[in-house]
């Protein structure tokens, strides 16, 4: 049981990679005019949240099942500080590009 809670946090944690790099390109203004991105991206914030609750559980001891491997827990407790940060890039997307200067 222990090894399958490990394997699935693992894959669910590298899938929250993906989907921030997918986010990555797009800007306020195409939330607001595409609904179907727009609802990618609260499926997106409620997946990250659900992870957190997830991590949540995987620290909290429970009897027989507690995850006793000290590395273990820092990459779990990594994961968690890092959906945060992935979470407010979600919730309040960027108003504009970037542009490179011409020089």
């Amino acid at each position: 049981m222990v090894c399958f809670i490990t394997v699935s946090f693992c894959i669910c944690a590298f899938f929250c990679f993906y989907i921030r790099y997918y986010f990555s390109g797009y800007i306020l203004t195409d939330y607001q005019q595409n609904k179907s991105l727009n609802n990618k991206r609260i499926c997106a914030i409620i997946y990250y949240y659900s992870i957190n609750l997830y991590s949540i559980f995987i620290l909290v001891p429970h009897g027989d099942l507690s995850i006793t491997s000290l590395t273990f827990f820092w990459f779990v407790a990594f994961i968690m500080i890092l959906n945060v940060f992935f979470i407010s890039f979600l919730e309040t997307p960027r108003r504009y590009k970037k542009r490179k200067k011409w020089k």
